[in-house]
């Protein structure tokens, strides 16, 4: 008799936007509007530099909280671009930010936990919880606030058994970047309740109009709070797999021991390649965002033409748009999108119940994908396909 699996996650759903992509990669021509990957190849630089790593030998394992000269420029890398001061030994590498964040509620969370989540939010925190016996409550960021958070709403889901509150900004999947006024509010609530903040900044340095505040910068002196980043989006760098975590010493200590666990140190040949990110020309990076908001406005102005258009995302590079008027639930939406049409989206309920009758369109695809794959869904939208 077969043993059975662990009830958590063999009943939890598969992310809803692996599924539509999974299918995607199944059906050759299809416009792949659907992962957050950028399109760019990763820097060449970046690039000769993890080919020396190889050549010179740099293929051992590391300290498990990343190579300290890593740690040292990351340090520069806070301090320079999100106002944060911090020391090489509160911060922690991963593989990913994903495995930082996981590594971040691993140090943090206990059996009965609850942790406060966005809505619309990104369905990997949602996936992590069960392995910990916790569960997420969601706080909406309603399409009628141009995806803010109802900080009242909010408010309301605070429990004794709620441990953190999570922070995503600018946001995956709507492209929403909070005023300041709205971290401190989140920050103010958090310090009330006594809570973890959870800030997961892994678009930090995409942003399109204003400006975005670390909420770690706001309150210097709080140490239950958790920031979280990775060189994926930024540097275009996403099969490199790195992320990290900058918090308390005491917490970077215990995230650490989970990482001795699971990783035991992400690839030096990866820590030696984001060093070279951290120093070499940065001009790559305004590059990508200054395409980012090219295509945001692209596509902006075929859905406002569409009357498609539910906010003008500032962050990130995603786009929702409002697929209600073709009738069908989203999920099935963007199959049959897919199916008739050649075309792919993430369902907005992969996200969660706010963008139930929407969808998420990656920015990280081409001109001329997005103006071919958004016309297509904007005709089919309207059935006039």
């Amino acid at each position: 008799m077969i043993p059975s699996l662990a009830h958590g996650p063999a009943e939890s759903l598969h992310s809803g936007i692996r599924e539509i992509a999974n299918e995607a990669i199944r059906r050759p021509g299809t416009i792949r509007l659907d992962v957050g990957q950028p399109d760019f190849p990763t820097p060449q630089h970046v690039k000769d530099a993890g080919k020396r790593a190889i050549d010179e030998n740099k293929t051992f394992y590391t300290h498990t909280q990343g190579l300290l000269s890593l740690r040292e420029k990351l340090v520069d890398k806070l301090a320079r671009v999100n106002g944060i001061k911090t020391t090489p030994e509160a911060i922690a590498c991963g593989p990913g930010g994903v495995g930082a964040i996981a590594a971040m509620f691993a140090a943090v969370l206990e059996q009965g936990d609850e942790v406060l989540l966005p809505d619309p939010g990104w369905p990997n925190y949602r996936m992590m919880l069960p392995w910990l016996g916790t569960r997420g409550i969601f706080y909406p960021c309603p399409p009628e606030y141009g995806f803010q958070p109802d900080l009242e709403s909010l408010a309301r889901l605070i429990s004794p058994r709620t441990k953190i509150l999570v922070v995503n900004s600018p946001n995956n999947p709507t492209g929403a970047v909070y005023p300041e006024a709205t971290v401190a509010a989140m920050i103010d609530l958090a310090q009330s309740h006594n809570l973890w903040l959870l800030s997961d900044e892994c678009y930090d340095q995409i942003v399109f109009d204003g400006s975005w505040t670390s909420p770690a910068k706001l309150a210097p002196d709080d140490d239950r709070i958790v920031t979280a980043f990775t060189f994926s989006k930024t540097y275009a760098m996403t099969g490199w797999r790195l992320g990290y975590i900058a918090g308390s010493v005491d917490l970077i200590d215990t995230a650490t021991k989970v990482l001795e666990s699971n990783s035991s140190c992400v690839s030096t040949i990866t820590q030696v390649a984001a060093e070279a990110a951290l120093t070499g020309p940065q001009d790559c990076v305004g590059e990508m965002v200054s395409a980012y908001r090219r295509r945001r406005d692209l596509v902006v102005d075929i859905l406002k033409d569409a009357e498609l258009l539910i906010s003008e995302p500032t962050g990130a590079f995603y786009i929702m748009a409002d697929v209600s008027l073709r009738g069908l639930p989203a999920r099935e939406f963007s199959f049959a999108l897919l199916r008739e049409q050649g075309v792919s989206a993430a369902p907005g309920t992969a996200f969660g119940e706010v963008a139930s009758e929407a969808v998420r369109i990656s920015l990280a695809s081409s001109e001329a994908d997005l103006r071919e794959g958004v016309g297509r869904l904007a005709r089919f939208v309207h059935g006039s396909t």
